[in-house]
């Protein structure tokens, strides 16, 4: 089965849905997924990873997409729900980017969000992104030039974004 991510980011990406590039098994130390989830503040223990100051395990999800159309791939992870991230339905998502010293940085923060995908248009060369949310509510954000910023609500479902 595909993760929600692969089914929303098949149109941003361009073609097929892809499937997710970790999951049940742990990324090789020194890949770039594992250099994501050190980003998190994931920490690795055996074949599960854990946050600071939470016990439950996570099972961190990534995918692989090029937002700005540059030539190198950002990368999408996606943590299904945890305590870890208070009361968020269906898990929560970030968005990361390598700068120019190598290091990966969130362009997102851990937002609650079962489904990222694109919204059609674009501000400053970056797809503009839409977090869809259980009860039919997505978040849509814009590139701001250093990070994405939450620019309105978008009801998907009839009432969606009424209490939002």
């Amino acid at each position: 089965m595909r993760s929600p991510l692969a089914l929303g980011l098949a149109a941003l990406i361009g073609g097929a849905p892809i499937g997710p590039a970790t999951g049940a098994t742990a990324p090789s130390p020194g890949s770039d997924e594992a250099a994501v989830f050190a980003a998190a503040g994931l920490q690795r223990r055996g074949n599960e990873h854990y946050r600071e100051a939470c016990a439950t395990a996570l099972k961190p999800q990534t995918e692989r997409l090029d937002i700005n159309h540059d030539g190198r791939d950002e990368v999408l992870l996606f943590l299904a729900s945890s305590p870890c991230f208070g009361p968020a339905r269906g898990g929560n998502v970030a968005l990361f980017m390598q700068n120019a010293g190598g290091a990966w940085v969130d362009l997102l923060g851990f937002l609650p969000g079962v489904e990222v995908l694109p919204t059609g248009g674009e501000h400053l060369g970056y797809a503009d992104l839409g977090v869809a949310n259980p009860g039919g509510c997505m978040a849509v954000y814009h590139w701001n030039g250093s990070a994405y910023v939450h620019a309105a609500n978008r009801a998907i479902e009839p009432g969606g974004c009424q209490f939002r």
